[in-house]
């Protein structure tokens, strides 16, 4: 992966990079900045993409990077995976067709949509299916699907073992995305009344 298309996945893969990091990488920074105008935002030191987090854009990418990737930047493009199969069920929109990563995120999109339409019962299957697609690949969990994962157990059945897989998710969270679900569903867990 060459070009924009390793600068768009870079800056997607981070959600964020510091500027000494983006210029070690892309030395020659004046094409990519041009042809993503409005798709990025350059403050102070900082690098953020604004174009919102998909799958139709997302998982292609990530289905052919993945492979050069180190172990960390691995794990971290899973979990940026299953938030991307995540907020395009939110936006309605289909996820990519193929095999490898991209039935992985068929399956979380499947059940985020699931969730999001409230079938907890469809959703554990499908979070199911995406983590078993990932377990018999080798690959590990990442913290956004287990909390993903503890929100619709939690739905199901409240009071059962969401706490509990959120904590894990909690415990291993590398992104925002999977921090924020996973300690929302705990603050409501320990709130006398409230639901997820």
């Amino acid at each position: 992966m060459e070009g924009l298309e390793a600068f768009l996945f870079f800056l997607a893969l981070r959600g964020e990079a510091k500027r000494e990091e983006v210029r070690a990488r892309f030395p020659v920074l004046a094409p990519y900045l041009k042809a993503l105008e409005g798709a990025l935002e350059v403050q102070g030191e900082t690098f953020r993409l604004l174009r919102p987090l998909r799958l139709s854009w997302f998982a292609p990418l990530l289905a052919r990077a993945y492979p050069l990737l180190s172990p960390e930047e691995q794990a971290l493009a899973l979990e940026r995976l299953v938030e991307a199969a995540h907020l395009s069920a939110k936006a309605q929109e289909a996820p990519p067709e193929g095999e490898g990563l991209l039935r992985v995120a068929r399956a979380f999109f499947a059940g985020s949509q699931a969730l999001l339409e409230g079938d907890a019962r469809t959703a554990l299957h499908r979070y199911g299916e995406g983590l078993g697609l990932l377990e018999r690949e080798g690959l590990p969990f990442p913290a956004a699907a287990l909390a993903l994962l503890a929100l619709a157990q939690e739905v199901f059945r409240p009071g059962g073992k969401g706490k509990e897989t959120a904590r894990k998710a909690l415990q291993r969270a590398k992104t925002p995305f999977a921090r924020e679900v996973a300690a929302r569903l705990l603050q409501a867990t320990e709130e006398e009344g409230a639901s997820p």
